[in-house]
């Protein structure tokens, strides 16, 4: 049955309903004349006023068939209406991590059943898409860095060779440092291919994220100094995570080098970390040009480089934030960028205290 003869089989039984309760009081008001009149003759049938008559049938039989058809009606509508309700729930509820798992079907072969099978279709297709591409970037990952190594130490080996004129050792380290920076960004897609997949691995253990973060603001005034960069630690409350330390640490290494790169010479970047409720949150402040409004929402996206103000002029690859995203959330936390009122940006990551026993 379709949905819309459901609906107009609901509607045209709360309809009948209502009239059936019209027609028992009309029916219930006529016999009770009709006996009067027996009984009395016409002047007892006259004494009935025809408007209180009227009257008494539209509130005692109208207006209960009006409240039944108000109500009646909607509790039925809201049941026709229930799988439209069930099928948004189920696309919002949809993303990366779902795409193998169909929606349930209703079996009723309306138009929402059908609507739900081609949605189950889509997601299908989707799931290959995305699972072809991420063993695409596995492979094709995997396969460069042979190739890549071997290049690495064939330069290497050129640049030491005492038969090597200034000239081809000049060109061969400009080529060298090339293939460091294309090993590191097939190193990075090969990590972010991973952790899509849910390979990322990860080492449960209690860290001290305090001294992760007095290390990384000791370690942020050294990539700082040449651009005459402060780097304050505002306040570092003592707090402890379960994770992977090397990956914690990758993290906030990707945000303070961010937070250096995108700065302005002789400007700032603050740091803090704090315990809030039952979470450790780390904010990295720093000055210089933020992003447009209508670019903040792509600041996790894989390669993305900003305006050009955040473009070619600085080196990168446009992976860091999307690195530091998938770590932050494998450890079940959050990241989250925005802009300040002062105009300086600002990044926060917040993971799970780990409670003492």
């Amino acid at each position: 049955m379709t949905l819309r003869r459901r609906i107009l089989l609901y509607y045209s039984g709360t309809l009948s309903l209502s009239l059936v309760i019209v027609g028992f009081w009309s029916w219930f008001e006529f016999t009770e004349q009709r006996n009067e009149a027996l009984q009395g003759g016409a002047e007892a049938a006259l004494k009935h006023n025809p408007l209180e008559e009227t009257f008494e049938i539209i509130l005692y039989g109208g207006l209960p068939a009006i409240l039944l058809g108000i109500v009646g009606g909607g509790l039925l509508m809201r049941r026709a209406l229930r799988p439209i309700e069930e099928l948004t729930e189920a696309l919002e509820r949809t993303d990366v991590s779902n795409l193998s798992d169909p929606v349930p079907r209703s079996g009723n072969g309306d138009e929402l059943d059908r609507m739900t099978a081609v949605f189950n279709r889509m997601k299908e297709r989707l799931g290959l898409s995305f699972t072809q591409a991420r063993e695409f970037t596995l492979n094709a990952s995997h396969e460069l860095k042979t190739p890549l190594t071997i290049m690495h130490g064939t330069l290497e080996q050129t640049i030491l060779r005492s038969e090597t004129t200034d000239s081809e050792r000049e060109g061969a380290a400009a080529l060298l440092e090339e293939v460091q920076r294309l090993s590191a960004i097939v190193g990075q897609l090969s990590f972010l291919a991973r952790a899509d997949a849910g390979l990322m691995p990860l080492t449960r253990e209690s860290v001290a994220l305090h001294d992760l973060v007095r290390d990384l603001a000791e370690e942020a005034t050294i990539l700082a100094a040449g651009a005459d960069i402060t780097v304050t630690l505002t306040e570092c409350q003592h707090v402890s995570v379960s994770g992977d330390r090397m990956r914690l640490r990758q993290v906030l290494l990707n945000l303070a080098d961010n937070a250096v790169k995108y700065n302005e010479h002789g400007g700032g970047i603050e740091m803090a970390l704090q315990r809030q409720g039952d979470e450790a949150v780390f904010s990295i402040r720093n000055t210089g040009s933020a992003l447009a409004p209508d670019l903040e929402a792509r600041v996790f996206e894989r390669f993305f480089r900003g305006d050009p103000a955040h473009g070619g002029a600085i080196e990168g690859s446009g992976l860091g934030l999307s690195i530091a995203k998938s770590i932050v959330e494998a450890h079940g936390g959050t990241i989250a960028y925005e802009v300040l009122p002062d105009g300086r940006t600002q990044v926060t990551v917040a993971l799970a205290v780990v409670l003492p026993s």
